[in-house]
Protein backbone atom coordinates (compact mmCIF):
# COMPACT_ATOMS: atom_id res chain seq x y z
CA UNK A 1 0.00 0.00 0.00
CA UNK A 2 2.74 2.49 0.84
CA UNK A 3 6.48 2.25 0.52
CA UNK A 4 9.35 4.49 -0.54
CA UNK A 5 9.42 8.26 -0.61
CA UNK A 6 10.06 10.83 -3.34
CA UNK A 7 11.45 14.24 -2.38
CA UNK A 8 10.52 13.48 1.21
CA UNK A 9 6.92 12.58 0.41
CA UNK A 10 5.60 9.08 0.89
CA UNK A 11 4.41 7.20 -2.18
CA UNK A 12 1.33 4.99 -2.13
CA UNK A 13 1.21 1.84 -4.23
CA UNK A 14 -1.64 -0.31 -5.47
CA UNK A 15 -1.50 -3.84 -6.88
CA UNK A 16 -4.20 -6.00 -8.41
CA UNK A 17 -5.82 -8.45 -6.01
CA UNK A 18 -5.18 -12.15 -6.44
CA UNK A 19 -8.61 -12.64 -8.06
CA UNK A 20 -7.60 -10.40 -11.00
CA UNK A 21 -3.96 -11.40 -11.43
CA UNK A 22 -4.44 -14.18 -13.95
CA UNK A 23 -3.50 -13.54 -17.55
CA UNK A 24 -7.08 -14.18 -18.67
CA UNK A 25 -8.49 -11.50 -16.39
CA UNK A 26 -5.89 -8.96 -17.49
CA UNK A 27 -6.83 -9.56 -21.12
CA UNK A 28 -10.60 -9.12 -20.80
CA UNK A 29 -10.86 -6.30 -18.27
CA UNK A 30 -10.40 -2.59 -18.91
CA UNK A 31 -10.70 0.43 -16.63
CA UNK A 32 -13.80 2.56 -17.15
CA UNK A 33 -13.19 4.81 -14.16
CA UNK A 34 -10.71 5.02 -11.27
CA UNK A 35 -11.16 6.93 -8.04
CA UNK A 36 -8.56 7.45 -5.33
CA UNK A 37 -10.09 7.74 -1.86
CA UNK A 38 -7.94 9.26 0.89
CA UNK A 39 -8.89 10.05 4.46
CA UNK A 40 -8.33 13.64 5.60
CA UNK A 41 -8.33 14.36 9.33
CA UNK A 42 -8.57 17.84 10.84
CA UNK A 43 -5.94 18.46 13.50
CA UNK A 44 -7.12 19.51 16.95
CA UNK A 45 -6.14 23.18 16.76
CA UNK A 46 -7.92 23.66 13.43
CA UNK A 47 -11.29 22.19 14.46
CA UNK A 48 -12.57 25.36 16.06
CA UNK A 49 -11.70 27.57 13.09
CA UNK A 50 -14.34 26.28 10.69
CA UNK A 51 -13.81 23.69 8.02
CA UNK A 52 -10.27 23.96 6.60
CA UNK A 53 -10.15 24.34 2.84
CA UNK A 54 -7.34 22.81 0.82
CA UNK A 55 -6.46 21.37 -2.56
CA UNK A 56 -5.28 17.80 -3.13
CA UNK A 57 -3.03 16.91 -6.06
CA UNK A 58 -2.38 13.39 -7.31
CA UNK A 59 0.66 12.49 -9.42
CA UNK A 60 1.51 9.22 -11.14
CA UNK A 61 5.13 8.21 -10.51
CA UNK A 62 7.07 6.33 -13.22
CA UNK A 63 9.88 3.88 -12.60
CA UNK A 64 12.51 6.57 -13.19
CA UNK A 65 10.97 8.83 -10.57
CA UNK A 66 9.33 11.25 -13.01
CA UNK A 67 5.83 12.46 -12.14
CA UNK A 68 2.74 13.48 -14.08
CA UNK A 69 -0.33 15.12 -12.55
CA UNK A 70 -3.38 12.87 -12.92
CA UNK A 71 -5.95 14.39 -10.56
CA UNK A 72 -6.85 17.38 -8.41
CA UNK A 73 -9.54 18.19 -5.89
CA UNK A 74 -10.40 21.49 -4.22
CA UNK A 75 -12.58 20.93 -1.20
CA UNK A 76 -13.07 21.02 2.52
CA UNK A 77 -13.46 18.40 5.22
CA UNK A 78 -17.01 17.27 5.71
CA UNK A 79 -17.86 17.02 9.39
CA UNK A 80 -15.85 17.84 12.47
CA UNK A 81 -12.79 15.63 12.38
CA UNK A 82 -12.42 13.26 9.42
CA UNK A 83 -13.70 12.77 5.90
CA UNK A 84 -12.90 10.70 2.82
CA UNK A 85 -11.93 12.74 -0.23
CA UNK A 86 -12.13 11.35 -3.77
CA UNK A 87 -9.84 12.14 -6.70
CA UNK A 88 -10.38 11.04 -10.28
CA UNK A 89 -7.24 9.12 -11.37
CA UNK A 90 -8.76 7.37 -14.38
CA UNK A 91 -5.99 8.39 -16.79
CA UNK A 92 -3.26 6.93 -14.61
CA UNK A 93 -5.19 3.71 -13.98
CA UNK A 94 -5.88 3.21 -17.69
CA UNK A 95 -2.20 3.59 -18.55
CA UNK A 96 -1.35 1.18 -15.75
CA UNK A 97 -3.85 -1.41 -17.00
CA UNK A 98 -2.74 -0.98 -20.63
CA UNK A 99 0.82 -1.81 -19.55
CA UNK A 100 -0.39 -5.06 -18.00
CA UNK A 101 -0.72 -3.87 -14.38
CA UNK A 102 2.13 -6.18 -13.39
CA UNK A 103 4.07 -3.46 -11.61
CA UNK A 104 2.29 -1.50 -8.86
CA UNK A 105 0.48 1.75 -9.62
CA UNK A 106 2.54 4.36 -7.75
CA UNK A 107 0.93 7.65 -6.77
CA UNK A 108 2.14 10.71 -4.90
CA UNK A 109 -0.26 12.99 -3.03
CA UNK A 110 0.41 16.65 -2.36
CA UNK A 111 -1.79 19.09 -0.48
CA UNK A 112 -2.01 22.88 -0.68
CA UNK A 113 -3.39 24.23 2.60
CA UNK A 114 -3.00 21.07 4.67
CA UNK A 115 0.15 22.01 6.62
CA UNK A 116 -0.58 22.12 10.34
CA UNK A 117 -4.34 21.84 9.72
CA UNK A 118 -5.20 18.64 7.88
CA UNK A 119 -3.49 15.25 8.06
CA UNK A 120 -3.74 12.82 5.14
CA UNK A 121 -3.81 9.20 6.33
CA UNK A 122 -1.44 7.34 3.99
CA UNK A 123 -0.71 4.44 6.33
CA UNK A 124 -1.73 2.93 9.64
CA UNK A 125 -4.80 0.76 10.17
CA UNK A 126 -6.13 -0.94 7.06
CA UNK A 127 -9.55 0.71 7.38
CA UNK A 128 -8.04 4.22 7.15
CA UNK A 129 -5.52 3.70 4.33
CA UNK A 130 -6.04 5.10 0.82
CA UNK A 131 -8.31 3.05 -1.41
CA UNK A 132 -8.25 2.76 -5.20
CA UNK A 133 -11.76 2.18 -6.50
CA UNK A 134 -11.83 0.75 -10.02
CA UNK A 135 -14.86 0.44 -12.26
CA UNK A 136 -14.07 -2.24 -14.84
CA UNK A 137 -15.54 -2.91 -18.25
CA UNK A 138 -15.52 -6.27 -20.00
CA UNK A 139 -13.74 -6.13 -23.36
CA UNK A 140 -14.72 -9.64 -24.36
CA UNK A 141 -17.68 -11.80 -23.35
CA UNK A 142 -17.03 -14.44 -20.76
CA UNK A 143 -17.97 -18.08 -21.19
CA UNK A 144 -21.40 -18.81 -19.77
CA UNK A 145 -21.30 -20.71 -16.51
CA UNK A 146 -25.04 -21.37 -16.36
CA UNK A 147 -28.07 -21.62 -18.60
CA UNK A 148 -29.37 -18.06 -18.85
CA UNK A 149 -32.97 -17.42 -19.78
CA UNK A 150 -32.07 -15.57 -22.97
CA UNK A 151 -30.43 -18.77 -24.26
CA UNK A 152 -32.84 -21.34 -22.82
CA UNK A 153 -35.74 -23.02 -24.56
CA UNK A 154 -38.99 -21.23 -23.85
CA UNK A 155 -40.40 -22.16 -20.45
CA UNK A 156 -37.40 -24.20 -19.39
CA UNK A 157 -35.79 -23.75 -15.97
CA UNK A 158 -33.11 -21.06 -16.30
CA UNK A 159 -31.27 -18.24 -14.54
CA UNK A 160 -32.77 -14.78 -15.04
CA UNK A 161 -30.29 -11.93 -14.66
CA UNK A 162 -31.38 -9.26 -12.19
CA UNK A 163 -29.31 -6.22 -11.26
CA UNK A 164 -29.55 -4.52 -7.87
CA UNK A 165 -28.37 -0.88 -7.93
CA UNK A 166 -27.17 0.43 -4.57
CA UNK A 167 -27.49 3.97 -5.93
CA UNK A 168 -31.17 3.44 -6.74
CA UNK A 169 -31.70 2.12 -3.20
CA UNK A 170 -29.99 5.20 -1.74
CA UNK A 171 -27.19 3.08 -0.23
CA UNK A 172 -24.33 4.64 -2.18
CA UNK A 173 -23.61 7.04 0.69
CA UNK A 174 -22.25 4.19 2.83
CA UNK A 175 -21.37 1.45 0.32
CA UNK A 176 -18.04 2.22 -1.36
CA UNK A 177 -18.02 -0.67 -3.82
CA UNK A 178 -19.51 -2.17 -5.84
CA UNK A 179 -22.10 0.23 -7.24
CA UNK A 180 -24.46 -2.72 -7.55
CA UNK A 181 -24.46 -6.41 -8.36
CA UNK A 182 -26.30 -9.12 -10.30
CA UNK A 183 -28.34 -11.02 -7.71
CA UNK A 184 -30.22 -13.08 -10.36
CA UNK A 185 -33.11 -15.50 -9.76
CA UNK A 186 -34.56 -18.74 -11.16
CA UNK A 187 -37.65 -19.07 -13.30
CA UNK A 188 -39.20 -21.58 -15.66
CA UNK A 189 -40.57 -25.10 -15.44
CA UNK A 190 -38.91 -28.46 -14.93
CA UNK A 191 -39.42 -31.33 -17.39
CA UNK A 192 -41.82 -33.05 -17.72
CA UNK A 193 -43.84 -30.15 -16.30
CA UNK A 194 -43.64 -27.80 -19.26
CA UNK A 195 -47.36 -28.32 -19.80
CA UNK A 196 -49.62 -26.98 -17.04
CA UNK A 197 -52.09 -29.89 -17.26
CA UNK A 198 -49.29 -32.43 -17.00
CA UNK A 199 -47.86 -30.59 -14.00
CA UNK A 200 -51.19 -30.67 -12.14
CA UNK A 201 -51.73 -34.37 -12.81
CA UNK A 202 -48.18 -35.34 -11.93
CA UNK A 203 -48.16 -33.17 -8.82
CA UNK A 204 -51.34 -34.82 -7.62
CA UNK A 205 -49.77 -38.25 -8.15
CA UNK A 206 -46.45 -37.44 -6.50
CA UNK A 207 -47.90 -34.89 -4.02
CA UNK A 208 -45.18 -32.52 -5.08
CA UNK A 209 -43.76 -31.03 -8.24
CA UNK A 210 -40.14 -30.41 -9.15
CA UNK A 211 -39.26 -26.75 -8.72
CA UNK A 212 -36.78 -24.62 -10.62
CA UNK A 213 -34.44 -23.43 -7.88
CA UNK A 214 -30.88 -22.20 -7.27
CA UNK A 215 -28.33 -25.00 -7.04
CA UNK A 216 -25.17 -22.87 -6.91
CA UNK A 217 -24.45 -19.51 -5.32
CA UNK A 218 -21.46 -17.22 -5.04
CA UNK A 219 -20.48 -14.58 -2.50
CA UNK A 220 -20.58 -10.81 -2.84
CA UNK A 221 -17.57 -8.77 -1.72
CA UNK A 222 -18.78 -5.54 -0.17
CA UNK A 223 -16.68 -2.52 0.81
CA UNK A 224 -18.41 0.00 3.04
CA UNK A 225 -17.91 2.67 5.68
CA UNK A 226 -18.03 1.33 9.23
CA UNK A 227 -17.60 2.88 12.65
CA UNK A 228 -15.22 5.85 12.94
CA UNK A 229 -15.38 6.26 9.13
CA UNK A 230 -13.16 3.21 8.67
CA UNK A 231 -13.45 1.21 5.46
CA UNK A 232 -14.50 -2.41 5.92
CA UNK A 233 -14.45 -5.28 3.41
CA UNK A 234 -16.77 -8.21 3.98
CA UNK A 235 -17.66 -11.24 1.87
CA UNK A 236 -21.38 -12.02 2.09
CA UNK A 237 -22.11 -15.67 1.25
CA UNK A 238 -24.82 -16.87 -1.14
CA UNK A 239 -25.72 -13.45 -2.49
CA UNK A 240 -25.50 -14.27 -6.21
CA UNK A 241 -27.47 -17.01 -7.97
CA UNK A 242 -24.99 -18.65 -10.34
CA UNK A 243 -26.95 -21.68 -11.57
CA UNK A 244 -30.53 -22.96 -11.58
CA UNK A 245 -31.80 -26.53 -11.95
CA UNK A 246 -34.56 -28.91 -10.91
CA UNK A 247 -33.30 -30.60 -7.72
Amino acid sequence: MYGETLNGQRLIEFRLGHEAETETEAEVLGVARAELMVRAEVRGAARGAGRPRYTLWAFAVAGNGSTARVGALAGATRGAARAWQRLDVTRAARRWAAAGARAPLRLLLDCSGCAGRVRLRLGGAAGARPLLRLTLTARAPRRRRALDCDAAARGRCCRQTYYVSFRALGWDDWIVAPEGYYANYCRGACAPFLNYHAQVVEAARLERAACCAPVRFSALSLIYFGADSNIIKRDLPEMVVEECDCP
